[in-house]
């Protein structure tokens, strides 16, 4: 046990008697719950992996309040409470809130259909699509991380153009059958919002949103020229955060950039008063889930991870921004709110992707290929192993580590050779390595297993679209 870890042991086991039931027991709660978050924010970030800004609030007071590396590295800027860092996912609460004050002037209703407002989907069954499903995900539409959208994120600059992507692709569900998270449904309640009001998503959420709430440090698009506008960070498999830059245009399923401050004014603002919906209307508390204990919203992309919990049970507010990615923000929040729950919080330990190319690093291909597997399930790792190894091979063709890669997604062919995925990552591997003959080749055996197989990757099936059967 290493010594900030014996810290943990001994802060909880001093504090673990109280039931902090009464306000003697709160204050006791409060007074070693900084030590602790500062304890789980700072393990990750001396993993080279968080770099951000932590605000935990209980009824209105800061109960901490910290930041942690760069907002850019390159100048030695460090975070602060006033850094601004993108919000992701978290986007859509605010588009949320935007649906729901046009459903109190009467302009919308949750059973409002999809086709009435003439976007131009003609697909089987969107006739049946209401709001309703487009805010819980159970509308039928597929995320718009196709592969026409990864080639090129910054080529759909537009809501429009972001609309286009799937507006004639068929449904991967019958509407209300069925929940899968969607972007694209945000995208499509983005134009909706637009039809309605005669007013770009932009102004809606500065008028509707940003003005009402004083969230004064906080706007649609980064500004680069801003003081405290944070450089976004990926976190690497070797341990290293690389810059990336901006990758995608924010619309109504993901942006904003923001502080935690400004992050806590929205959602004490959402929760705690009127000012942005009426908290006594049945249908705000049922989409906001209101009258539970817990409400939670996370963000997350290249560079971007983002993470918010409202314990409505005893007022806590926990937010947590990044720079970096990965996730971290929510994995260092949920151990925050597990504390202050439970008195406990799950160790932390390395990423699943990093955690694979030390051991490859250390054992050598030929060891890994035997044991890794074993070696992972034991770590206590669950999440699913072909992604954590697709996700490790394809930072390592970015970092054009190709012998590296190629060890990657032939180790994932071993572990899954009847999955049409792994030859759609091999195929990609010998794409950017510029040897497209052999990419399409490799394909093939996706297509083999699968005639109907689109790639992740290459929107024309690395050229199987063009060739032309007679």
């Amino acid at each position: 046990m290493n010594q900030k870890s014996t810290l943990v042991f001994i802060l909880f086991f001093s504090f673990c008697s109280f039931a902090f039931g009464d306000e003697n027991d709160q204050n006791a709660k409060n007074t070693t719950l900084p030590a602790i978050a500062n304890d789980i924010a700072t393990q990750f970030h001396d993993m080279g992996w968080f770099s951000g800004s932590v605000l935990v609030i209980q009824d209105d007071k800061e109960i901490f309040v910290s930041s942690y590396g760069f907002q850019n590295i390159k100048e030695q800027i460090k975070n602060t409470g006033q850094t601004r860092f993108n919000l992701g996912s978290i986007m859509k609460d605010f588009t949320k809130v935007l649906v729901l004050q046009q459903i109190e002037k009467g302009k919308l209703r949750l059973n409002s259909q999809l086709i009435s407002f003439d976007l131009g989907f003609k697909q089987s069954f969107t006739e049946d699509i209401t709001i309703e499903q487009l805010l819980n995900h159970s509308a039928g539409f597929d995320d718009i991380f196709v592969a026409e959208y990864r080639e090129n994120p910054l080529a759909f600059d537009t809501l429009d153009k972001k609309l286009s992507i799937l507006i004639d692709r068929p449904l991967i569900f019958k509407p209300g059958t069925d929940n899968q998270y969607s972007n694209y449904g945000y995208i499509v309640l983005g134009k909706i919002l637009e039809k309605v009001t005669g007013e770009p998503f932009e102004e809606l959420l500065k008028n509707k949103i940003f003005l009402p709430t004083e969230m004064t440090d906080t706007t649609f698009e980064p500004s680069h020229s801003h003081d405290h506008q944070s450089v976004k960070y990926t976190y690497q498999y070797d341990s290293t955060l690389r810059e990336v830059g901006v990758v995608e245009h924010p619309s109504p399923d993901g942006g904003i950039e923001s502080t935690v401050r400004d992050v806590h004014r929205f959602y004490k603002a959402l929760f705690y008063t009127n000012k942005l919906l009426q908290n006594s209307n049945p249908i705000n508390r049922k989409v906001f889930a209101m009258d539970k204990p817990h409400w939670g919203a996370y963000g997350g992309g290249l560079g971007v991870s983002a993470a918010v919990e409202i314990d409505l049970a005893s007022n806590y507010q926990i937010v947590v921004l990044a720079n970096s990615d990965n996730l971290v923000a929510e994995l260092i929040s949920g151990r925050i709110l597990s504390f202050i729950k439970n008195g406990e919080y799950a160790p932390v330990r390395q990423l699943e992707k990093n955690f694979a190319y030390e051991y490859y690093k250390t054992n050598g291909k030929k060891k890994f290929s035997k044991q890794f597997k074993l070696a992972y399930s034991d770590e206590g790792y669950e999440r699913f192993i072909g992604r954590t190894i697709n996700e490790l091979g394809m930072e390592l063709l970015r970092a054009e580590s190709f012998t590296e890669a190629f060890d990657m997604f032939y180790y994932l062919v071993s572990l899954f050779p009847d999955a049409p995925q792994v030859y759609d990552s091999l195929a990609f591997a010998y794409l950017s390595k510029g040897d497209e003959t052999t990419a399409k080749e490799t394909f093939s055996q996706s297509l083999a297993i699968n005639a109907d197989f689109e790639s992740d990757y290459v929107s024309d099936n690395y050229g199987h679209d063009d060739t032309v059967v007679d």
